[in-house]
């Protein structure tokens, strides 16, 4: 019953698109994961090895650091603004990739630190709590030569 339904969607596929749509959509496909596989290492990589570590200051904790301290108020919310962008796009391709193919919860991860809202160390620390996330965090850091994230 499953290779019916497999030959089925293929004959429509083949059909309604053609061969040279689905060639070009699978090589988009991979190079769009090599891609996003090079960019997040890289982000990975260059993370402070004590990023996921929280911080107590005066009664209350935070994980916020000033972005950019000897450049202007207008350039600093810039790249602030730019960060929380950044942030959101890494969410809603972390969402997206818990059913395609690649590091969904990585990425959430990551888009979820980068995005200030209240509550963000508890999400952040759930998914950080499994121990596949953190073992594929620090293999990645690992393979490039650097020290481990140490997490709280």
């Amino acid at each position: 019953m499953l290779i019916e339904y497999y030959h089925n969607i293929l004959n429509y596929l083949m059909g309604t698109l053609g061969a040279s749509f689905i060639l070009l959509t699978i090589l988009f496909t991979a190079v769009a994961s090599i891609v996003y596989l090079l960019v997040i290492g890289y982000f990975i990589t260059h993370m402070d090895k004590r990023y996921f570590v929280q911080h107590k200051i005066i009664g209350h904790e935070t994980n916020d650091r000033p972005l950019l301290t000897s450049m202007s108020r207008s350039v600093n919310n810039l790249f602030k603004l730019l960060k929380i962008l950044v942030g959101i796009f890494l969410l809603v391709c972390g969402i997206a990739m818990l059913v395609l193919p690649g590091q969904g919860l990585i990425t959430m991860v990551i888009g979820l630190s980068l995005i200030p809202f209240p509550g963000k160390h508890k999400i952040v620390q759930n998914l950080l709590s499994r121990q596949s996330v953190r073992t594929s965090l620090n293999w990645i850091r690992i393979k490039a030569n650097k020290e481990p994230f140490i997490f709280d």
